[in-house]
C-alpha cells in the first residue's frame, strides 16, 4: 500500500519527513516555546542538516532509525496522527489494537519517506519564511513558505496540539493537501471492503517489504 500523494505529489513526502526527522532540539525547549517558535527552531536546523549530511559522508537515516524515532517522538504526536488518519473506526478498537495501529502506522511512515529524503540534496536558493501563527485553545496553526523549492514557493502549514505542557505537530498541510486526509482516504477505501484486521495486515506487509 502506497500513499496516494507519494505518486502524485512526490515533494509532499519529502517536505513532510524533511521536517519530521531532524527536529532535534531538546524536548524541554519545545515545551517552553510558542508554536511558531517550535516550528522555526526545527525547520531552520532541518534545512541545514539535510544539505550538509551527504557532503560530510554521514550515515543514512535508515541506519540511524532508533535515533530518528527518539527525535520525532519529541515533536510529533503519532497517536493523534494515527487516530485522525483512521477516523471513525478508531473508536471501536481496543486500547491494544490502537497501540498496535499507531506502531505500524509510524513504522510505515518512516519507511515510506526515508529513502526519498536520503536522496534529497537541497539547493542553495531554498529558505523558509514564517508567515503567521494562530492559536485557538489547545490547537494552533503555523503557516510557512518554502521559498525557492524547484524554482517555486510552497506553502506548508503545521497543525499542532498542546498536550502535557508542550506543542506537538499532528498534521502537515502542503499546498492545501493534508497528510492526514490523504491517508484517511486510503484507509477508508480499504475498510469499505475489508475488516480492520485486513487493513492492519496490509500495513504490516508493506512494512515488511519496505524493510528488505
Amino acid at each position: 500500500m502506497r500513499a496516494v500523494f507519494s505518486r502524485s505529489f512526490p515533494w509532499l513526502g519529502v517536505l513532510f519527513l524533511l521536517n519530521l526527522v531532524i527536529w532535534s532540539a531538546p524536548t524541554s525547549m519545545a515545551a517552553s516555546l510558542a508554536p511558531m517558535a517550535v516550528v522555526q527552531s526545527g525547520t531552520d536546523r532541518a534545512m541545514e542538516v539535510l544539505k550538509s549530511r551527504r557532503a560530510v559522508g554521514d550515515s543514512t537515516l535508515r541506519d540511524r532509525r532508533d535515533e530518528v524515532f527518539n527525535i520525532v517522538d519529541a515533536y510529533f504526536d503519532f497517536g493523534e496522527m494515527a487516530r485522525r488518519a483512521l477516523g471513525r473506526p478508531w473508536r471501536d478498537l481496543s486500547p491494544e489494537k490502537q497501540r498496535e495501529f499507531v506502531g505500524v502506522f509510524k513504522e510505515m511512515l518512516f519507511n515510506t519517506y526515508v529513502d526519498r529524503v536520503d536522496s534529497y540534496k537541497g539547493s542553495n536558493g531554498e529558505k523558509v519564511e514564517y508567515d503567521s501563527e494562530r492559536i485557538e485553545g489547545r490547537y494552533a496553526q503555523v503557516k510557512t513558505r518554502l521559498v525557492g523549492y524547484r524554482q517555486s514557493d510552497i506553502v506548508v502549514e503545521y497543525r499542532l496540539l498542546f498536550d502535557k505542557g508542550e506543542w506537538k505537530v499532528y498534521d502537515v498541510v502542503v499546498e492545501g493537501i493534508s497528510f492526514i486526509n490523504n491517508y484517511r482516504q486510503q484507509f477508508n477505501s480499504i475498510l469499505a471492503n475489508e475488516s480492520f484486521d485486513g487493513l492492519l495486515s496490509r500495513m504490516r506487509q508493506t512494512v515488511a517489504v519496505q524493510g528488505r
